[in-house]
């Protein structure tokens, strides 16, 4: 469908795309990352809000669609589903300025194209199961799976540098929901491994914001996080 929506972009508007992006979503057919990658490569911007469900479509600043239609053929075309088309001026400015905000939200990652050929990457070693179970679309992919399974050797064989650093450190939190105190615990490690750097916490920070965009962790707000991988 977002190949359609590039498509019919006669004027050359930008597109500009929030979505939830997990890797376990990508994993089940859920969400389609090819359908991120023809955003980027038509000069769109794709970000990441764990947390979102609702379906908000704006065009130009001037209309919107309030739906419960996700951008799917199965969302807009088959299923039935239930929406309201929007032009009045000042409903319409309240639209875009919450699109906004949530674009600059602490919580809201930027999905670049290397971030996806990281993911392509990661998701290309996990093994699938032996008894291939069929492709089924799933309409409510934040509903239906969060987090990866059988997946710690592939992203350990994928990521490098400070970020595979960070994320071998939370591997070692026994906890799926841990604290940047928790995190922060292994400052003094770190700080071994990477005796030059005198901002330990500051580049903590920095690759759990990388973790996020990759759809590997999830901010919670209040200084929380969820690994999404088991």
């Amino acid at each position: 469908m977002c190949v359609e929506l590039t498509q019919a972009n006669r004027n050359g508007s930008k597109i500009e795309l929030i979505t939830c992006f997990k890797l376990g979503n990508v994993y089940s057919n859920a969400l389609d990352i090819s359908a991120l990658e023809h955003i980027l490569y038509n000069n769109g911007i794709v970000k990441n809000f764990p947390k979102l469900h609702s379906k908000m479509y704006i065009f130009d600043d001037e209309k919107a669609i309030i739906t419960s239609g996700n951008l799917t053929t199965g969302g807009l075309v088959k299923n039935f589903e239930y929406g309201i088309l929007l032009w009045e001026r000042s409903i319409i400015d309240e639209v875009v300025s919450d699109f906004n905000s949530l674009k600059k939200n602490d919580r809201t990652g930027n999905i670049t194209r290397p971030i996806l050929e990281t993911a392509k990457d990661i998701l290309h070693k996990i093994p699938k199961p032996k008894n291939a179970i069929p492709t089924i679309d799933i309409e409510s992919p934040e509903t239906f799976l969060d987090t990866l399974d059988n997946s710690q050797n592939a992203i350990l064989n994928t990521l490098s540098g400070w970020t595979l650093a960070v994320f071998e450190c939370t591997n070692l939190i026994p906890k799926q929901i841990f604290t940047l105190s928790d995190i922060n615990s292994f400052e003094e490690h770190l700080g071994g491994v990477y005796p030059e750097n005198k901002h330990i916490k500051e580049k903590i920070r920095q690759q759990l914001q990388k973790l996020r965009d990759l759809g590997l962790i999830e901010f919670l707000g209040s200084g929380k996080y969820k690994k999404l991988w088991n």
